[in-house]
């Protein structure tokens, strides 16, 4: 299996939160086409808002769908190379006829792929996508609006599809805006976007002089969208990661991850937690860059950022202290058990933990006697997904 492959990062000045939601794209498509067509004889590949925006590779190497194209043909190329045969085909959907022209260039550079574009808006395109796709086919859907105006329930035929997982960019600083306007349209257009979730009233009680409201706000709108995925696609596990502005500690959009399936949460989890040490990093330097205006204001902000927690760690650590808490609570007192395997995948919905620092936990939780495997064998290291567990009473 190749490397996930993403443009250098200098093409990106400027918009660097582009670059780390490529980075995430690239890594977890990496993995996921790899393993996806160990089992499925098609993969495909659909992008409801293509472009191409701003890119300057020739390949499209710096756009979502030439990442996507990479990985695809990665992965045909490594199971081709003992004998497995695997299509892999791509949709890809762009309204503007502007960046529709350069997006027809797209096919001839990757002739080893199937590849289909539409010059339609996402939500009119669907039922064609539907027709095209083989039913028997694993999708992967990325939707990467410029905007946040998408009516989901002309979308949800194609959210409700088998065989499917979905990345939505969430545009979360500008609908977050838009939630305390008035005008009609715009308040229709969020209700067309985020249906489900109850997240008006919930935001209602939200004093603006909270000094935790912003982190109550994100909570409550990301709650309710990814409860709008989960009950529209019947999607078992909803997550999310953020994007930050690269000069400020704001998020600036969020990308919600919707599978049916444990090992898909699992990937989410280890590619999130390298792309947030990711964008810590390429923020640092994005911040360094910013304050040029004398050699000793850049080292005094480079001293000063060594020495600060690092944000990205403070709130990783965080986590594995709620996902440690998570996993007792869901551990029943003895003499009843629960398979630890049926365990895992709800800690790491809730939680940005790894699996493999999950059944570190689990296994310290034992050593210390806070949690009892009733079939712990003598060289077991970490529990199995059989392994059956319980706390004291």
């Amino acid at each position: 299996m190749g490397r996930a492959v993403v443009a250098d990062l200098t093409k990106y000045a400027g918009r660097e939160q582009a670059y780390v939601k490529h980075y995430f794209l690239a890594n977890y498509l990496e993995r996921l086409v790899h393993k996806t067509a160990s089992k499925f004889d098609e993969v495909v590949y659909v992008d409801g808002f293509s472009g191409p925006w701003q890119s300057s590779g020739e390949s499209f190497e710096d756009t979502s769908f030439g990442i996507a194209l990479s990985a695809l043909r990665q992965a045909r190329a490594s199971w081709l190379g003992i004998g497995r045969k695997v299509r892999m085909s791509a949709h890809l959907v762009e309204k503007s006829a502007a960046a529709y022209s350069r997006l027809k260039e797209v096919s001839a550079r990757y002739p080893d792929i199937s590849i289909t574009t539409y010059n339609s808006d996402f939500e009119s395109a669907v039922p064609h996508l539907l027709t095209n796709i083989p039913p028997q086919a694993f999708m992967f859907l990325f939707v990467d609006p410029k905007g946040w105006r998408i009516r989901v329930d002309s979308v949800a035929p194609l959210f409700k599809r088998p065989n499917s997982e979905i990345v939505f960019n969430f545009m979360f600083d500008f609908i977050n805006r838009a939630a305390s306007m008035n005008d009609p349209v715009i308040v229709r257009g969020l209700d067309e976007l985020i249906p489900h979730g109850n997240w008006r009233d919930r935001l209602k009680e939200i004093s603006a002089s909270q000094s935790d409201a912003p982190v109550l706000r994100k909570e409550v709108l990301i709650d309710a969208f990814s409860e709008t995925l989960s009950q529209i696609g019947s999607y078992t596990y909803v997550a999310e990661t953020p994007i930050l502005r690269p000069l400020a500690d704001r998020t600036l959009y969020s990308l919600i991850y919707a599978t049916r399936k444990e090992t898909g949460i699992e990937v989410f989890r280890d590619c999130q937690v390298k792309t947030l040490r990711t964008q810590s990093a390429v923020r640092g330097a994005a911040k360094v860059a910013n304050s040029e205006a004398d050699s000793g204001q850049i080292e005094i902000f480079a001293s000063m950022g060594e020495m600060a927690p690092d944000p990205t760690e403070v709130f990783l650590q965080s986590e594995l202290r709620l996902a440690e808490s998570l996993l007792l609570e869901l551990s029943p007192p003895a003499p009843a058990s629960v398979a630890y395997g049926d365990i895992w995948p709800q800690v790491l919905a809730k939680h940005a933990i790894r699996k493999t620092e999950l059944n570190a936990v689990a296994a310290r939780l034992r050593k210390e006697g806070r949690l009892l495997f009733a079939d712990w064998k003598e060289r077991q290291r970490v529990p199995s997904d059989e392994s059956l567990m319980f706390r004291t009473p």
